[in-house]
Protein backbone atom coordinates (compact mmCIF):
# COMPACT_ATOMS: atom_id res chain seq x y z
CA UNK A 1 0.00 0.00 0.00
CA UNK A 2 0.85 3.58 -0.09
CA UNK A 3 0.43 6.76 2.17
CA UNK A 4 0.07 10.09 2.60
CA UNK A 5 -0.23 12.39 5.37
CA UNK A 6 -0.87 16.44 4.53
CA UNK A 7 1.19 16.24 1.29
CA UNK A 8 4.67 17.98 1.56
CA UNK A 9 3.04 21.70 1.22
CA UNK A 10 4.27 24.79 2.65
CA UNK A 11 6.50 25.15 5.65
CA UNK A 12 6.48 21.47 6.33
CA UNK A 13 4.77 18.30 5.06
CA UNK A 14 4.84 15.14 4.72
CA UNK A 15 5.96 12.76 1.62
CA UNK A 16 4.60 9.25 1.36
CA UNK A 17 6.61 5.99 1.37
CA UNK A 18 5.47 2.43 1.57
CA UNK A 19 3.31 0.46 4.22
CA UNK A 20 2.09 -2.78 4.70
CA UNK A 21 -0.82 -4.33 6.71
CA UNK A 22 -1.18 -7.85 8.18
CA UNK A 23 -4.80 -9.20 9.94
CA UNK A 24 -7.04 -11.65 10.18
CA UNK A 25 -11.21 -10.38 9.66
CA UNK A 26 -14.90 -11.73 9.99
CA UNK A 27 -17.47 -11.22 8.00
CA UNK A 28 -21.18 -12.14 9.11
CA UNK A 29 -24.03 -12.09 6.52
CA UNK A 30 -27.06 -10.89 6.99
CA UNK A 31 -28.60 -11.27 3.61
CA UNK A 32 -27.55 -12.68 0.46
CA UNK A 33 -26.39 -9.14 -0.98
CA UNK A 34 -25.67 -7.76 2.75
CA UNK A 35 -22.77 -8.59 5.24
CA UNK A 36 -20.96 -6.53 8.11
CA UNK A 37 -17.19 -6.90 8.21
CA UNK A 38 -14.70 -6.33 11.17
CA UNK A 39 -11.38 -8.03 12.42
CA UNK A 40 -7.99 -7.01 13.91
CA UNK A 41 -5.00 -5.44 11.41
CA UNK A 42 -1.38 -4.42 11.81
CA UNK A 43 0.11 -1.98 9.90
CA UNK A 44 3.70 -0.17 9.45
CA UNK A 45 3.88 2.44 7.41
CA UNK A 46 6.74 4.52 6.31
CA UNK A 47 6.80 8.74 6.33
CA UNK A 48 9.38 11.54 5.29
CA UNK A 49 8.86 14.72 7.17
CA UNK A 50 9.97 17.59 5.37
CA UNK A 51 10.55 21.09 6.49
CA UNK A 52 12.39 24.46 5.43
CA UNK A 53 12.71 26.32 8.93
CA UNK A 54 15.13 27.04 10.78
CA UNK A 55 15.51 23.24 11.40
CA UNK A 56 14.94 22.12 7.44
CA UNK A 57 15.76 18.93 6.32
CA UNK A 58 14.20 15.71 5.58
CA UNK A 59 12.93 13.62 8.45
CA UNK A 60 12.09 9.69 8.62
CA UNK A 61 9.02 8.07 10.49
CA UNK A 62 6.87 5.18 10.97
CA UNK A 63 3.50 4.61 11.85
CA UNK A 64 2.54 1.27 13.52
CA UNK A 65 -1.11 1.02 13.99
CA UNK A 66 -3.97 -1.39 15.35
CA UNK A 67 -6.89 -0.64 13.40
CA UNK A 68 -10.11 -2.22 13.74
CA UNK A 69 -12.88 -1.70 10.86
CA UNK A 70 -16.47 -2.12 11.06
CA UNK A 71 -17.51 -1.98 7.45
CA UNK A 72 -20.76 -2.70 5.48
CA UNK A 73 -20.52 -4.79 2.77
CA UNK A 74 -22.69 -5.25 -0.77
CA UNK A 75 -22.57 -7.72 -2.55
CA UNK A 76 -23.29 -7.55 -6.45
CA UNK A 77 -22.98 -9.53 -9.97
CA UNK A 78 -22.11 -12.54 -7.82
CA UNK A 79 -18.22 -12.18 -7.49
CA UNK A 80 -18.41 -8.38 -6.89
CA UNK A 81 -18.81 -5.99 -3.91
CA UNK A 82 -18.06 -3.03 -2.41
CA UNK A 83 -17.53 -2.01 1.60
CA UNK A 84 -17.64 1.49 3.28
CA UNK A 85 -17.36 2.21 7.06
CA UNK A 86 -15.50 3.25 10.24
CA UNK A 87 -11.50 2.19 11.19
CA UNK A 88 -11.05 2.67 15.05
CA UNK A 89 -7.19 3.16 14.70
CA UNK A 90 -4.45 3.47 17.80
CA UNK A 91 -1.28 4.30 16.64
CA UNK A 92 1.12 1.91 18.83
CA UNK A 93 4.05 3.93 18.71
CA UNK A 94 3.37 7.46 19.14
CA UNK A 95 6.11 9.85 20.65
CA UNK A 96 5.11 13.45 21.44
CA UNK A 97 8.51 14.57 20.43
CA UNK A 98 8.08 12.31 17.13
CA UNK A 99 8.51 13.24 13.43
CA UNK A 100 4.82 13.13 12.98
CA UNK A 101 0.84 13.57 14.90
CA UNK A 102 -0.85 10.77 16.58
CA UNK A 103 -2.66 8.96 14.36
CA UNK A 104 -5.07 7.35 17.19
CA UNK A 105 -8.87 8.20 16.62
CA UNK A 106 -11.87 7.16 14.06
CA UNK A 107 -11.02 6.97 10.30
CA UNK A 108 -13.25 5.99 6.99
CA UNK A 109 -12.43 3.63 4.54
CA UNK A 110 -14.12 2.60 1.18
CA UNK A 111 -13.33 0.23 -1.11
CA UNK A 112 -14.53 -2.54 -3.98
CA UNK A 113 -13.49 -6.12 -4.69
CA UNK A 114 -13.46 -9.01 -6.81
CA UNK A 115 -14.29 -12.66 -4.59
CA UNK A 116 -14.51 -16.30 -5.73
CA UNK A 117 -15.87 -19.48 -3.13
CA UNK A 118 -14.36 -22.92 -3.84
CA UNK A 119 -17.06 -24.68 -1.20
CA UNK A 120 -15.76 -23.55 2.12
CA UNK A 121 -12.62 -21.62 0.63
CA UNK A 122 -13.24 -18.41 -0.81
CA UNK A 123 -10.21 -15.68 -2.17
CA UNK A 124 -10.48 -12.35 -2.63
CA UNK A 125 -8.88 -9.10 -4.15
CA UNK A 126 -10.15 -5.63 -2.48
CA UNK A 127 -8.32 -2.27 -3.61
CA UNK A 128 -9.19 0.80 -0.54
CA UNK A 129 -8.75 3.83 0.29
CA UNK A 130 -8.60 4.48 4.13
CA UNK A 131 -8.29 7.97 5.70
CA UNK A 132 -7.34 7.03 9.35
CA UNK A 133 -8.72 9.70 11.67
CA UNK A 134 -10.32 11.76 9.63
CA UNK A 135 -10.99 14.32 11.87
CA UNK A 136 -7.63 15.41 12.99
CA UNK A 137 -4.53 17.36 11.35
CA UNK A 138 -1.61 16.03 9.08
CA UNK A 139 -3.90 12.58 9.34
CA UNK A 140 -2.43 9.14 7.42
CA UNK A 141 -3.85 8.31 4.19
CA UNK A 142 -3.60 4.95 2.77
CA UNK A 143 -4.39 3.59 -0.69
CA UNK A 144 -3.77 -0.11 -1.57
CA UNK A 145 -5.12 -4.10 -2.36
CA UNK A 146 -6.14 -6.25 -0.18
CA UNK A 147 -6.09 -10.24 -0.95
CA UNK A 148 -6.28 -13.14 1.01
CA UNK A 149 -7.90 -16.50 1.65
CA UNK A 150 -11.62 -17.11 3.49
CA UNK A 151 -13.04 -19.85 5.24
CA UNK A 152 -16.94 -20.51 5.89
CA UNK A 153 -17.56 -22.31 8.96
Amino acid sequence: NTVDIHGAIGDYGYNDKTGQSYGLNYTRGFTKLFSVETGLLYSTNKVQLTTIGPAAGLYNGEVHMLSVPVLAKITFLKYLYGEAGLVFDHQTNYKADGVVDSQSGVGVEIGVGGQYHFGPVSIFVNPYYTNHRFNGRNNLEETGIKFGLGYNF
